[in-house]
């Protein structure tokens, strides 16, 4: 049995942390229940989900992936998993013979997942 890491890549970092920032302004403010915790939490509860089975979310088949998504990732084997308010989590899994890392890329929005994905709407 390997151990399971999770990470964030830079970027998710970044914006992970700004998001536990934002709820826990909104909580000094009172707001127990807003959009942002709702996201927080989901992340949160995902990022224990990878811990026990990094192949949790959906693979996303190599077909479906264009090469701009490659190059941002750095990967064509990507996993994605469905948060709260048509959110998206991206990550791909990097292991060896000592762990396995569930390596998070991004957190999106519907909107910026379809445009990375090639979605247009009709």
């Amino acid at each position: 049995m390997k151990e399971v890491w999770v990470q964030f890549s830079e970027e998710a970092n970044l914006e992970y942390t700004e998001l536990q920032k934002q709820v826990l302004s909104e909580q000094q403010l009172g707001k127990d229940n807003s959009f942002n915790m709702q996201l927080l939490k989901a992340i949160e509860r995902e990022k224990t989900n990878l811990k026990i089975n990094p192949q949790v979310g959906t693979h996303i088949p190599r077909k479906y992936i264009p090469k701009t998504a490659v190059e941002r990732y750095g990967s064509d084997r990507l996993w994605k998993i469905d948060l709260v308010g048509y959110w998206r989590l991206i990550y791909t899994i990097v292991g060896d013979e000592v762990k396995i890392i569930a390596f998070v890329l991004e957190f999106m929005d519907h909107k910026k997942y379809d445009k990375i994905f090639g979605y247009d709407k009709k």
